[in-house]
């Protein structure tokens, strides 16, 4: 028996909030991009230009108007947003029942509710609590006194090391790392460096996403926090100490320094840093590759290094583009000076 999802066009209007065009009662099995579309799957477009190159028959998701007559669709104003909705439609979420696996070492003084799931070679120590509906998959480590909230999906590889709070309705991703100890030394008069212990944790409020390769240390003393619906993308290292507002987006690949704060929705692009004790004011933007290092008003968009307002860095990248031709002019000019205080001596003589 088969178990493909298949919805009619009728049923995606409604979800998405759409209206039909065309047939309502015409099925489809799942969704794709125009780059890849065919009959039996519905297509998201938001270009008018991918339109043109498009099959026959192929079902859109698209703004009103742009489904022309003989071709069947969902007509809806934002497909992007649409889209969402429409993917959890065909998306079929792993179930996890609850249990432990026979290969999972769990100490008899951690607190495990019974709806949990613990997968093949787990390491849960003791102390530790896992509330109900928290998956545990393959050799995934919770470490002393870690807590892992109602609901939390902790993916393969993960390490949750001692201390660590999770809250409710996580998502962390393989291979992550939280709350291993901050990167703290002392330079030693004699030579050589001291390294400062890490007694502090780790703090993961509700509804974050942790992606792959994350690492993110415990505080010195005190906690470094994750602030509510955060969705931190793969390899970010978050320092000890960071504190991160709610509902901020970290890119891939961007470094928060020890004891930097960025509050509510900071959007972090790919590849940004913070530097240690900086902080990034609500709503602010940080562009790919910018570099802070010093405090960023609150709502301020900034790019560069070090970062600036990206209005006066997208000046300045306009100058530097123009080097080139000003370093040839200033040659120019330099030749006809020569050549003018030539014939200035030749004349005076």
């Amino acid at each position: 028996m088969s178990d493909k999802v298949v919805f009619s066009l009728e049923d995606i209007a409604k979800e998405v909030g759409g209206s039909v065009r065309g047939d309502p009662r015409r099925l489809v099995s799942g969704v794709t991009s125009p780059w890849s579309a065919d009959a039996s799957r519905i297509t998201a477009v938001w270009e008018k230009k991918v339109l043109e190159g498009l099959p026959e028959g192929v079902p859109l998701l698209a703004p009103p108007g742009w489904i022309e007559a003989g071709r069947d669709g969902v007509e809806v104003q934002n497909p992007r947003s649409a889209l969402a909705k429409l993917l959890s439609l065909f998306c079929k979420p792993r179930s996890f029942p609850p249990g432990i696996h026979p290969s999972a070492v769990v100490h008899p003084e951690a607190s495990v509710d019974p709806h949990v799931y613990i997968g093949p070679l787990c390491v849960v120590e003791s102390g530790a609590h896992l509330s109900s509906g928290a998956v545990l998959e393959a050799h995934v480590f919770v470490g002393e006194n870690a807590e892992v909230g109602e609901g939390t999906r902790v993916e393969p590889m993960v390490v949750i090391y001692r201390d660590t709070v999770i809250g409710k309705r996580c998502l962390i991703h393989g291979g992550s790392v939280i709350g291993c100890d901050g990167f703290g030394f002392e330079s030693l008069s004699e030579g050589g460096l001291a390294k400062i212990p890490q007694i502090g944790r780790v703090v993961v409020e509700d509804d974050v996403e942790i992606g792959a390769a994350v690492t993110i240390d415990r505080a010195t003393m005190g906690e470094t926090l994750i602030g509510a619906g955060t969705k931190i993308d793969d390899h970010v290292h978050v320092g000890h100490n960071a504190r991160i507002g709610r509902n901020c987006v970290l890119v891939a690949m961007t470094g928060i320094g020890g004891s930097a704060h960025l509050e509510d929705g900071v959007v972090m692009a790919a590849q940004s840093g913070v530097r240690d004790h900086a902080r990034v004011g609500r709503d602010a933007k940080v562009a790919a590759r910018a570099g802070v290092t010093k405090d960023i008003p609150p709502g301020r968009v900034v790019s560069g290094f070090p970062a600036r307002d990206h209005r006066e860095e997208l000046k300045v990248q306009a100058i530097l583009h123009r080097l080139p031709d000003l370093v040839r002019l200033l040659d120019d000019l330099k030749k006809q000076i020569d050549k003018l205080s030539e014939q200035v001596k030749g004349n005076g003589s």
